[in-house]
């Protein structure tokens, strides 16, 4: 078992566009909580928390937790045997407004060692839109503290907002590279129905993502995912364990996991989970998805075209025991939106914009 991610399913206030697992509750179901998911774990853990390389704490916001609960929940970490020093990289998320000395010192005492910043805009106007509750001077205050104590870290941003223009969003890029953020990751937002925001520029995208690119290639933050950036070095380890189909162990309400090739989480929110795990954990209140092999082909190659390697020609014909049809590729290739580079294949140029389409229109 390669990683730990352990959900923290509360907010101070849920945003507009949220649909994540996450809620507001009051501080006593927050002491409650850190009981159950630390049971959890005693539970599900079996092979052992020395086994994990990377752990990582999201949400929801984990910075909304009191000082005493991150406390309690990072010594129970401990306890259960999660060592700091055997970690290559242990990584929490904050909110802006949430970021204090002592809770910084609280991280660092139990060896956390990055930090994930959600500033998302450093707009006042749009902050406000979006229901988030700090203004950029927050957010760049919380920046400058997280980034001195931890020294690496990301900092998330959206693009594609109602109301913002390109040079908004490109403004936001400029200013956190140029503060040094050593890791920076954008996402254009999608809303779902019922989302009551006005409409998104949509037809702006390709032009902030790909100017947003440049900016950041320039500055040496090179694209090492559709959607992440970084300096050399300062990759989140814990992501691409993802992305390169590693195991994982998800614990909270709705936190997947991927174990010995299937995928699982606990269905519901709170409560269901709640019962589940005072119900002793069974695997039969697990959802499961075994994949078929087709499903596991597809996975493979959308995940791999996902990052800066692409997918390894070689090592998908020793997965799946055929080669990769290159000819469903081509049309891609001659567009030079895939590039075909000894033995891997990856996007190139605009092929960034369109994975979704060259996926379903060209490969397995």
């Amino acid at each position: 078992m390669q990683s730990l991610y352990v959900h923290i399913p509360f907010c101070a206030s849920i945003c507009g566009y949220c649909d994540f697992c996450a809620m507001p509750a009051p501080e006593r179901l927050h002491s409650e909580y850190v009981d159950l998911v630390l049971r959890e774990l005693e539970l599900r853990a079996k092979e052992g928390f020395a086994n994990f390389e990377t752990a990582y704490l999201g949400g929801g916001s984990p910075s909304v937790l009191s000082a005493e609960n991150l406390r309690k929940l990072l010594a129970g970490l401990q306890k259960q045997g999660l060592r700091k020093n055997a970690l290559k990289e242990f990584s929490m998320e904050w909110n802006p407004e949430q970021v204090s000395e002592e809770k910084i010192d609280i991280a660092l005492e139990f060896g956390i060692n990055r930090f994930s910043l959600g500033i998302q805009s450093l707009n006042d106007n749009l902050l406000k839109m979006l229901g988030r509750k700090h203004t950029a001077k927050n957010a760049l205050e919380a920046f400058e503290k997280l980034n001195s104590a931890f020294g690496t870290g990301n900092c998330d941003l959206m693009f594609c907002l109602p109301n913002q223009s390109t040079e908004n969003f490109l403004s936001d890029v400029r200013t956190l590279a140029s503060l040094g953020a050593k890791h920076i990751s954008f996402y254009g937002l999608t809303l779902e129905k019922g989302k009551k925001l006005p409409p998104q520029p949509e037809d702006l995208y390709p032009e902030m993502y790909l100017k947003a690119v440049q900016i950041l290639s320039e500055a040496k933050l090179d694209r090492y995912e559709v959607s992440n950036f970084a300096l050399a070095g300062h990759e989140s380890k814990h992501n691409m364990v993802y992305w390169k189909r590693g195991s994982y162990l998800g614990a909270g309400p709705s936190a997947h996991s991927y174990l010995r090739g299937i995928r699982s989480y606990v269905e519901g929110k709170y409560v269901p989970w709640k019962k589940w795990v005072m119900g002793g954990c069974p695997q039969s209140g697990l959802t499961e998805d075994i994949p078929s092999i087709e499903g596991k082909e597809m996975e493979a190659v959308w995940l791999s075209l996902r990052t800066r390697e692409g997918l390894s020609l070689k090592d998908y014909e020793r997965e799946f025991g055929k080669e990769f049809e290159l000819k469903k590729a081509k049309p891609f290739i001659e567009k030079k939106w895939l590039e075909l580079n000894k033995d891997h294949i990856r996007l190139n140029g605009e092929g960034w914009l369109w994975l979704d389409k060259i996926f379903l229109y060209s490969l397995p």
